[in-house]
């Protein structure tokens, strides 16, 4: 499967109210998971589901300044990449594509939280933030960052 199929089945067709209300748009949805922005849709989603408004604004993507950020553990390395945090001023709301379990994984970082997480970037990218961290199969994990882990998309939506 692939990250836009499993978040379109297992978030988007289940909490986005035009998804969750229309059994066509769904099928559609599934069929072609491609032909959607996902990562819009997981925003969408999250307002939809949690207590603040989508507003796509620099720093923001929702009223209560978290951000949504979406992300795929590479296959071969194991590890998940978060980029462009440097300018985030709230909250992290993460939805992270895991291959070994074809599922998604979900992580709140608090803004209080966000500087203990964030790394620099190297080369032409020095000047940005990044977020890393490493899934172990051994005892489904994630190391250090296995704390900001939530067990739900509604969890993480409603997170504060």
């Amino acid at each position: 499967m692939s990250k836009s199929l499993v978040l379109m089945r297992d978030v988007i067709c289940v909490y986005h109210p035009s998804f969750a209300s229309s059994p066509d748009l769904q099928k559609f949805g599934l069929e072609m998971p491609e032909r959607f922005n996902i990562e819009r849709l997981i925003e969408e989603t999250l307002a939809a589901v949690g207590p603040y408004q989508f507003v796509d604004e620099e720093g923001y993507d929702f009223t209560d300044l978290s951000d949504s950020k979406t992300t795929t553990i590479n296959a071969n390395t194991r590890v998940g990449t978060v980029s462009s945090v440097k300018t985030k001023i709230g909250a992290l709301r993460i939805t992270a594509y895991n291959p070994f379990k074809d599922a998604a994984d979900f992580f709140y970082v608090s803004r209080h939280d966000l500087k203990y997480v964030k790394s620099p970037c190297y080369g032409v990218n020095g000047h940005k933030e990044r977020i890393l961290f490493t899934y172990s199969t051994k005892g489904d994990t994630y190391g250090m960052f296995e704390d900001y882990r939530v067990d739900t998309f509604k969890e993480l939506a409603l997170a504060s």
